[in-house]
């Protein structure tokens, strides 16, 4: 059996938002057009700041990203995201480095899950070892961008869409399987798993958490407290009678 550690990036493994940058580095290498990469941009922050729902933001965002690269090609847009991932390796958290060696150690299979574009996020996980990667995917013909959306985990739905792909393949381990996240949306992975990580969560986590046996952590204990639940799933089942 297959045993997963599904993680979200921005906010529980990264400060700040990896997709905001990408867009940035798209427009200043002139890979996208520059209208709707702003646009895409002024959506992001704008639910940032709190003016829009995560739906309308994500929205917006999703359309202007995929009208933003229509035509692109591939290859510049995967060279701009390698440069994203190695200016923004640096703001992982201290302890990222330590959490990923922790679940590898029991042989889990690291998937990231984010709303970000799938290009910088599979630079991240060639750096860092990771199994794969599930984030806003675009259509691709004759190496360019056509401008069709293929997923979007950010939007409601988009995660759980996720780990239904993943359970499809039949030898997935529900009761071994963990995760971790800070929004609210990810309790549609943790709704999945085995057991769930709520990392400094958003109010609308941290409520879902409430009356669950999902693990609220921060950065000083999520290293303690992920060990000693991965200790016990990964227990033999004869020391455990």
């Amino acid at each position: 059996m297959v045993s997963y550690a599904v993680l979200d990036l921005d906010g529980t493994l990264l400060r700040g938002v990896l997709g905001t940058r990408y867009l940035e580095d798209l427009i200043e290498d002139g890979v996208c057009d520059k209208d709707d990469g702003l646009a895409c941009l002024r959506a992001i922050r704008g639910y940032a700041s709190g003016g829009h729902s995560r739906r309308q933001a994500m929205t917006e965002a999703y359309q202007a990203y995929a009208q933003a690269l229509r035509g692109a090609a591939v290859a510049e847009a995967r060279e701009t995201a390698t440069r994203t991932w190695r200016a923004c390796r640096d703001e992982l958290f201290p302890f990222a480095g330590q959490l990923i060696a922790l679940f590898k150690r029991y042989r889990y299979r690291i998937v990231l899950v984010s709303g970000n574009s799938e290009l910088p996020l599979w630079e991240a996980v060639a750096d860092l070892g990771l199994h794969s990667a599930y984030g806003a995917r675009l259509a691709e013909s004759g190496g360019r961008f056509t401008g069709e959306l293929l997923s979007t985990p950010g939007l409601p739905g988009g995660k759980a869409a996720v780990v239904r792909e993943l359970m499809a393949t039949g030898d997935v381990e529900r009761g071994v399987t963990v995760a971790v996240g800070n929004g609210g949306i990810d309790a549609e992975v943790f709704t999945h798993a085995g057991a769930a990580f709520a990392f400094e969560p958003d109010d609308e986590l941290h409520a879902l958490s409430s009356g669950r046996d999902w693990h609220v952590v921060d950065r000083e204990t999520i290293l303690a407290t992920c060990s000693v639940v991965l200790e016990r799933l990964n227990r033999p089942k004869e020391q455990e009678k």
